[in-house]
């Protein structure tokens, strides 16, 4: 009798723990699922050694994730997230980029600035720029700097 108790009270334990197990496997199911497309570096044209980068993230998961920095893989430069309100550029602390959505950086509007860049650096510089997403971890892309765009905003900064 103890022994096919103990079998039932196991029995019924495996069971709780793996419905515990299914619930928690359902929420995780509310990950993002980030792609970066279409990133473009620009030269500033009127600040030396300086980039605007821009592109689109695309979250096709169920879940919200958020870019809350980034770096390059080049000495001394200095990586930020910008936005642009009332024509001023000005840092950021973090980009959300919402569930099933895409998130454009573009001219005018959310954007990476890289400054401080070694001198010298010019139109057809290849670099590394990481992105680091609270959710997803690190997105590693390789970036090819050009020409300044010709009407690119000139913002209060």
């Amino acid at each position: 009798m103890k022994r096919h108790l103990s079998t039932a009270v196991m029995v019924i334990l495996t069971v709780a723990v793996s419905a515990g197990l299914a619930v928690a496997m359902g929420a995780s199911a509310k990950m993002p699922d980030i792609r970066i497309d279409d990133v473009k570096a620009y030269l500033h044209p009127m600040m030396s050694n300086t980039a605007s980068v821009f592109m689109k993230i695309t979250n096709s998961g169920k879940g919200a994730d958020n870019l809350i920095g980034a770096s390059v893989d080049m000495p001394s430069a200095v990586v930020e997230l910008h936005d642009v309100k009332d024509g001023k550029m000005a840092a950021i602390e973090k980009i959300s980029i919402p569930a099933d959505e895409i998130v454009e950086l573009k001219p005018k509007s959310l954007h990476i600035m890289i400054f401080k860049m070694p001198k010298g650096t010019k139109a057809g510089t290849e670099f590394t720029l990481k992105l680091r997403l609270e959710r997803t971890g690190e997105k590693i892309l390789k970036v090819k700097l050009t020409e300044p765009m010709p009407d690119m905003p000139m913002h209060k900064h």
